[in-house]
């Protein structure tokens, strides 16, 4: 996989991440299919963990859990949400994942974090290093990034998507590369957001976080365009205004 620079989330995006958690299928499709092997297993390591999906989930199962992220501001927002859950088996570590310091856990658990150095062939391999039974590989099934149904909105740009670092192709030749047999499987959920109500100014504000989450110009041609998607995508989901974020993943499976 390609290493890219670390990038820092904003406040706004750390904040959708959190509703989007608390709302959507995201992570509950993907802990209810792991929960089917988690029996007799007690610690958690979340590597990459950023708000703390599945550390929250793990802790609130009664999992010790260690969570490692290299941005502070994710760190701060972990520590926050376990204070507020009344969760005190969490702990946040704050660092490079191949640099920080952290005790061997029953499973580990990484989503979406390859990025950085996570994704290379030694931060995988330091994650079986440190996982006594069953780690867990969350990773996009194909490289272009079209949340939120942009698809059609980066044609009308004239704009191609994004692209992740890497998908669960790249992923599985590293496992090839250190000789360790995996399982894996295609999984399909909705990593979508709330909106409190559909006023005009709720709208322009959620294209604007749209406009930077697509990587696209927030001129007002192209803001005007993401509030004309938004007004085609935007349904009701468990009492509020959602936009939807149909996503497909796959989630790797590697046993000691």
């Amino acid at each position: 996989m390609t290493v890219k620079r670390f990038k820092e989330w904003t406040d706004e995006q750390i904040n959708s991440y959190i509703m989007g958690v608390k709302y959507s299928d995201y992570p509950r499709v993907f802990w209810r299919k792991m929960s089917e092997s988690l029996n007799g297993c007690l610690s958690l390591l979340d590597v990459g963990c950023g708000p703390g999906a599945f550390a929250l989930k793990a802790a609130e199962h009664g999992m010790s859990v260690q969570a490692v992220d290299i941005s502070e501001k994710n760190i701060n927002a972990l520590r926050n949400i376990s204070k507020e859950m009344g969760l005190d088996n969490v702990t946040p570590i704050l660092g490079n994942w191949l640099e920080v310091e952290i005790e061997k856990s029953d499973v580990s658990v990484s989503a979406y974090s390859f990025a950085q150095e996570i994704g290379t062939t030694e931060g995988i391999k330091r994650i079986l290093q440190n996982t006594k039974k069953i780690a867990f590989f969350i990773t996009p099934y194909s490289k272009i990034q079209t949340d939120f149904l942009s698809r059609e909105l980066y044609e009308k740009l004239n704009v191609n998507p994004p692209q992740f670092s890497g998908d669960h192709s790249d992923l599985l030749t590293i496992f090839k590369k250190l000789n360790q047999p995996v399982k894996y499987e295609v999984m399909e959920y909705d990593f979508g957001m709330p909106l409190m109500d559909y006023k005009e100014d709720t709208l322009e504000k959620c294209a604007r976080y749209l406009a930077e989450k697509l990587q696209l110009n927030k001129g007002s041609k192209s803001l005007e365009l993401i509030k004309s998607h938004l007004k085609n995508i935007i349904t009701v989901k468990n009492g509020f205004y959602w936009v939807p974020n149909p996503r497909k993943s796959v989630m790797i499976t590697w046993r000691r």
